[in-house]
C-alpha cells in the first residue's frame, strides 16, 4: 500500500512538472523578423537593447492580450518562413503570397494595409503610362524578396533588377545613381522620404494597383487560438489603437547610429 501510494506521488508529481514546463514553454510570443529590416517596421538599439516599431507596437498589444511575454528572433528573409514552421518562431509578418508552403501555416486578419510603388528622382510624367515610364531602366530590389507583379518585366528584361541586402539601402542606392528606380511598400517609401533629408527628391511614379493585405502568419499549431487573436486585432481596430500605432511609428525621425 506504502509502494502504491508512494509511486502516485511520484506521478503526479512528474505531471505537475511536466505541465509547468509546458506552461512555461509557450510564455514567450516568439516573432520572427528580419534582423536587418529597419524602421518604421522594426529596430533594436544595441545600447538600450530596445525594440521599436510597427512590428515591436503591434505584436506587444497581441501579446499582452494574450497573457504573454514578447521575443523577437532576428533571422534572415529567406528563413522566416521555415523557423515559423519549425516552431522557433511562433509567429511573423507574412502574407500567403510570399511564401514556398503557405498551406503550413494558418494566418490572421490583415493587420497591415498598403500598396508597393516605384519611385525615382525624376517626377512622373502626365499622360503616360507607368510602364512606359519604368521599362527598360534598371530597378532596386530586395534580396531574397519575391514580386510576384514584377515576375513577366523581369524575365523579359524589361526591368533589370538590382538586388540589395538591406531594406535602408534601397533610397540610398538611388540617391547614388546606382539604380534608376525603387520598388517598395508605401509605407516604408512614405517613412524613408520624410524621415531622410535627401539631397535629390523622391518621387513616386506610381502602383500597380494591387493592395498588400499583410496578416500574422502562425504555425498550424496556432489554429485553435486564432478567434483570440482575430478577436485581438479587431478590437485594435475597432478602438483607434491601431491607427495610433501606425501614425505614431510614420513620424518617428530617421536616427544615424
Amino acid at each position: 500500500m506504502l509502494f502504491r501510494n508512494l509511486a502516485l506521488s511520484l506521478f503526479l508529481s512528474c505531471l505537475i512538472i511536466q505541465e509547468a514546463n509546458a506552461a512555461s514553454e509557450h510564455q514567450d510570443l516568439v516573432v520572427a523578423v528580419i534582423f536587418a529590416e529597419g524602421l518604421p517596421f522594426y529596430g533594436f538599439d544595441e545600447k538600450t537593447q530596445q525594440t521599436s516599431g510597427l512590428f515591436n507596437d503591434i505584436l506587444l498589444k497581441l501579446a499582452q492580450s494574450l497573457q504573454m511575454d514578447l521575443q523577437f528572433a532576428p533571422t534572415a528573409r529567406n528563413k522566416i518562413e521555415q523557423d515559423i514552421i519549425s516552431a522557433k518562431a511562433d509567429v511573423g509578418f507574412l502574407a500567403p503570397k510570399w511564401l514556398n508552403a503557405p498551406e503550413s501555416m494558418v494566418f490572421s486578419d490583415p493587420v497591415l494595409t498598403y500598396q508597393h510603388a516605384f519611385y525615382g528622382l525624376v517626377a512622373p510624367q502626365k499622360n503616360v503610362s507607368l510602364g512606359s515610364q519604368v521599362k527598360g531602366k534598371t530597378v532596386c530590389l530586395r534580396e531574397n524578396y519575391s514580386y510576384p507583379e514584377l515576375e513577366d518585366w523581369l524575365e523579359k528584361g524589361e526591368l533589370t533588377p538590382v538586388r540589395v541586402s538591406r531594406e535602408t539601402r534601397l533610397f540610398d542606392m538611388l540617391q547614388l545613381s546606382r539604380c534608376d528606380l525603387v520598388y517598395t511598400n508605401t509605407l516604408r517609401a512614405q517613412w524613408t522620404i520624410s524621415s531622410h533629408d535627401f539631397d535629390k527628391a523622391v518621387y513616386q511614379l506610381g502602383t500597380l494597383d494591387a493592395i498588400d493585405k499583410i496578416p500574422l502568419a502562425f504555425s498550424q499549431s496556432w489554429l485553435s487560438r486564432m478567434p483570440d487573436i482575430n478577436a485581438a486585432i479587431a478590437d485594435m481596430r475597432r478602438s483607434g489603437e491601431l491607427k495610433q500605432i501606425i501614425d505614431k511609428n510614420m513620424a518617428l525621425k530617421y536616427v544615424r547610429r
